[in-house]
């Protein structure tokens, strides 16, 4: 090797080995910043600093070998004098450490060395300087990006299990060629399939082959012959997808990495920002031994940086504040990772004030956004773009930037994230991703001739259910079984153009789908099967479709599928998308007869209002004022369809429903509740009663009703629009 290759090589492994020193570095030095008089952690540190001393000799950086002699020096003296470090001397410490850092960034970039700082830092120690040239990692502002691996880590606690094992010696390698092999698995696994599907091809020709022989054809060796390649078909489909398993559970464990990796510079970032803010905080990190995916690591390590210097900077309270409250001057902020089948579920949470319900309210109403009825959507607009309950900004936060940060990285890789907030207890995000990128179960189906992956860890369950059997709530369509009614939607109408709706089917195939709170089900044309696959990046996929795909996935015939984002597709609902669509209206428009439609209400305004909406679209309205009349009136005629208020004098909405799903004459008569209650519990009381659809009158309108009407019963052919 010439002299220059050796110096690079020489310098390359510094690079690296400046790694793991710089964090053990911040590790000692924010734990001799709580106990300044710990000797042990002292001595670490000398350690550490002669260590990187000789290292940086033999690369030849005389500089940093410089920086890295006076510090010694500096510890000597207090290590053998018995004297503890002052404040000053961890600031200039901590500042030699992100000296190192910015050294080891421009290294591995092969850029100039950072020179000056060094030599500032230098005068510095040598007593001919005025000032620590510090780069704090809490000095960046929040619209701008953190970088990957931050030099930095305030005090830390690092909780293990008691039977966590010592993992196997680590090599390093290049993740261009895990990524191949990765990929190279995938493929063989894709074979595995069509191997497995040329085995059917032949078990349909055996039995076509024997069906044969019984209308009286001979040929007992081609029935041989074809059960002894089925045989061997099948045998080679089963080792081929063996080997192709074994070799992408490798592929993913080469790609693992400790969740300890995305934390250890956090603690630093946090005492940053608490020093700056003049406040006290402790970090603890529990799960630090599990593994994911580098990619999903690295993903998420932005979010993360931005949600605990929130919890610093928003969430725990000055000192004086908490001890007014009764609690410890140190505030604590918690990073919890833990794994959830394929899942991998990171919390940061704080014991601070608490989210501020009412600067919430404030910033919503000051950018014309109505105001959420739960306090659980009034808690997800935190994570709006712009959004901010700061009146000015910091080089800290205010922008409205660092939380929809955290949303977007975590819906591009299928996740989601969630806020819970206690006043005065503190507030606590939870973020639930894959563990892996690089391998995802999805139940394909088909929608508009496209076959379509949808991630098996969101679907709650599948079902085939009669278009009949669903509800209409608010002027939304429902499947309504268990606690609640869940919204219902064609997947092509929710991802739009260029998928088109079929016509209506006899029957509907259901996937329903949950993250956190939210469900939704979405009709597919088509349920194939559910796989696991090898995921590959998308390329481009337009504007529109982006958000709401996490990649695509090849299968074994050939085929390329999109996988899509679950959390994307839940939030266009809540973006107001429609919900209309034809293969939902259940029955068809011209088959239902007569068009008698009976309103109840003791509210005059109401019932007049209603009545006149209705006979404007064309039916023939009859009134009564209460839930008895009412009753009475079905007895003497013929109705299509009841529209009734729920709170009433002697019978009220609920009763009159159960009277009319009890008679067999009546039974199957549509109802339409309305009322101005719009509690959960409510509207399942309704719809236990027997209710086919429920409108609040907060959320009324003539659109609505009409609508319902339509979907219930049929456009009324004397209708003139």
């Amino acid at each position: 090797m010439s002299e220059d290759a050796l110096a690079v090589r020489l310098r390359s492994i510094f690079t690296d080995e400046l790694d793991e020193q710089i964090q053990e570095l911040n590790d000692h030095l924010l734990a001799l910043e709580r106990m300044p008089a710990d000797s042990d952690r002292l001595r670490a540190v000398f350690r550490v600093m002669h260590t990187l001393k000789g290292a940086s000799r033999a690369a030849g950086l005389s500089l940093v070998e410089e920086v890295c002699h006076a510090l010694e020096s500096e510890l000597s003296r207090a290590r053998d004098g018995g004297s503890a470090l002052g404040g000053e001397q961890i600031a200039m410490l901590f500042a030699a450490v992100d000296a190192l850092g910015t050294t080891r960034d421009s290294l591995r970039a092969d850029k100039p060395l950072p020179d000056a700082a060094l030599t500032a830092l230098l005068q510095h120690v040598r007593g001919r300087g005025s000032a620590i040239p510090l780069v704090s990692a809490s000095k960046i502002p929040e619209n701008e990006s953190l970088p990957a691996p931050a030099p930095s880590s305030a005090p830390v606690v690092h909780e293990r299990s008691e039977d966590q094992t010592q993992s196997g010696a680590r090599v390093k390698i290049d993740t261009r060629q895990v990524d191949v092999i990765t990929g190279a698995a995938g493929e063989i696994a894709g074979l595995a399939a069509i191997l497995g599907d040329r085995a059917e091809d032949l078990a349909s020709l055996r039995t076509l082959h024997r069906s044969r022989r019984r209308g009286g054809t001979q040929d007992d060796d081609w029935d041989q012959r074809l059960t002894g390649l089925l045989r061997n078909a099948s045998a080679d489909a089963r080792a081929l997808a063996a080997v192709a398993g074994r070799l992408g559970g490798s592929a993913r464990r080469l790609r693992q990495r400790p969740f300890s990796e995305l934390t250890e510079t956090f603690p630093r970032v946090a005492r940053d920002v608490a020093r700056e803010n003049g406040k006290q905080i402790r970090l603890t990190v529990t799960g630090g031994e599990i593994e994911a995916d580098r990619a999903v690591l690295e993903a998420l390590r932005e979010p993360l940086l931005h949600l605990v210097r929130n919890a610093v900077d928003h969430g725990i309270e000055l000192p004086a504040e908490r001890e007014a409250k009764g609690k410890d001057a140190e505030g604590e902020v918690r990073i919890e990772g833990s794994l959830r089948g394929d899942r991998l579920q990171v919390t940061v949470s704080d014991d601070g004030h608490g989210l501020d319900v009412a600067a919430v309210r404030r910033g919503l109403q000051q950018r014309g956004r109505p105001l959420p009825t739960s306090e659980q959507d009034l808690f997800r607009t935190i994570f709006e773009e712009g959004f901010s309950t700061k009146d000015t900004a910091t080089t800290l936060s205010g922008r409205g930037v660092g939380m929809g940060i955290v949303q977007a990285a975590v819906e591009r890789m299928g996740g989601t994230v969630e806020v819970s907030s206690v006043a005065g207890r503190g507030t606590r995000i939870s973020i639930d991703v894959p563990v892996s990128v690089a391998t995802m179960r999805v139940v394909l189906a088909e929608v508009d001739g496209i076959v379509l992956g949808v991630p098996s860890s969101f679907v709650m369950r599948v079902a085939r259910t009669n278009p009949r059997s669903l509800k209409r709530v608010d002027g939304r369509t429902m499947l309504v079984t268990g606690d609640r009614p869940i919204p219902v939607m064609t997947l092509a109408s929710l991802l739009g153009p260029p998928f088109k709706e079929v016509t209506s089917p006899a029957m509907l195939q259901l996937v329903v789908l949950e993250t956190g709170d939210r469900r939704l089900a979405v009709v597919v044309d088509d349920l194939i099967d559910e796989r696991e696959l090898v995921l590959r990046p998308l390329e481009y996929a337009g504007p529109a479709a982006t958000n709401a795909i996490v990649g695509t996935a090849l299968l074994g015939t050939g085929v390329v599928l999109l996988v899509l984002s679950v959390p994307a597709l839940l939030a266009r609902i809540e973006g107001g998308v429609s919900s209309t669509s034809r293969a939902l209206s259940g029955v068809s428009e011209e088959s239902l007869a007569p068009s008698r439609v009976l309103v109840v209400d003791d509210s005059i305004t109401s019932r007049t209002l209603e009545q006149s909406v209705l006979s404007a679209a064309g039916y023939d309205v009859t009134t009564a004022v209460d839930g008895s009349e009412a009753w009475r009136t079905i007895e003497r005629q013929d109705f299509a369809l009841v529209v009734s208020d729920v709170e009433m004098p002697h019978l009220d909405g609920f009763g009159l429903c159960e009277r009319i799903r009890a008679n067999a004459r009546t039974a199957l008569m549509p109802v339409i509740l309305v009322t101005s209650l719009d509690e959960p519990a409510q509207r399942s009381r309704g719809l236990e009663a027997g209710a086919d659809a429920y409108i609040t009158k907060s959320s009324f309108d003539q659109d609505t009703l009409i609508e319902t009407v339509r979907m219930l019963i049929g456009r009324n052919t004397r209708s003139v629009e």
